[in-house]
């Protein structure tokens, strides 16, 4: 027989046409299903990247830059404390908690004119922790009391003691007063003077018992 005849040809291959067909599709088949796991893959791979993610990033919302780090917005110990005396600026200062006595005084501008700069430094400690609720006195020069006259009479007030005038020293000896209420004293009359000796119970300086004790050796 011929072997050259076209049909010994197929017989060779052992396949016919429509089977060649056929395995070519299955083929195109088998390469679109795995392009489409890679697809599935990579995008199940890029969502875990989002996921995990560090927690300490924040997202911008609302065009607000919020990228701050966790706990920056925490609001910082303080301790309140006040000022008087030979300050520029006596009051009540806010400071950050284990601030020291001199941080407070230049929280009240400093050292005034009339301080009196050997009491200072034997009294105050600018080094010590400040405590809340603390009052700082900055001594006066003569503030322990006026000056004694050429007979040697006595430096105490002869009359009611002036509680817009008083030094600290004064305000601290009478009956229930001491160093911090007199630096209360000092402070309050500084924001405003006093119009009546009843002021230092409106404005909570002393309670109405208290007053009570030293009111007939005060005035304004």
């Amino acid at each position: 027989m011929d072997s050259s005849a076209p049909w010994r040809a197929l017989d060779a291959s052992g396949e016919t046409p429509g089977e060649a067909t056929r395995g070519q599709s299955r083929a195109s088949g088998l390469l679109l299903m795995l392009g489409a796991a890679v697809l599935v893959i990579g995008s199940l791979a890029l969502v875990a990247l989002v996921e995990l993610r560090p927690s300490g990033q924040v997202e911008v919302v609302s065009g607000q830059d919020a990228s701050v780090a966790p706990g920056s917005l925490e609001s910082q110990a303080t301790v309140v404390v006040q000022v008087a005396g030979a300050v520029v600026k006596p009051g009540v200062y806010s400071l950050p908690a284990g601030s020291r006595v001199g941080d407070a005084i230049t929280a009240a501008g400093g050292y005034s004119r009339d301080v009196d700069p050997r009491a200072a430094e034997t009294k105050l400690n600018l080094a010590a922790k400040l405590q809340d609720a603390q009052a700082i006195v900055v001594p006066r020069r003569g503030g322990t009391a006026a000056g004694s006259s050429a007979a040697g009479a006595s430096a105490a007030p002869s009359g009611p003691l002036n509680l817009n005038t008083a030094t600290s020293a004064q305000l601290d000896a009478l009956p229930g007063i001491g160093p911090v209420t007199a630096a209360k004293i000092i402070a309050s009359r500084e924001q405003m003077p006093f119009a009546s000796v009843d002021d230092l119970v409106t404005r909570k300086v002393v309670s109405a018992s208290t007053l009570a004790k030293f009111r007939n050796q005060v005035t304004v």
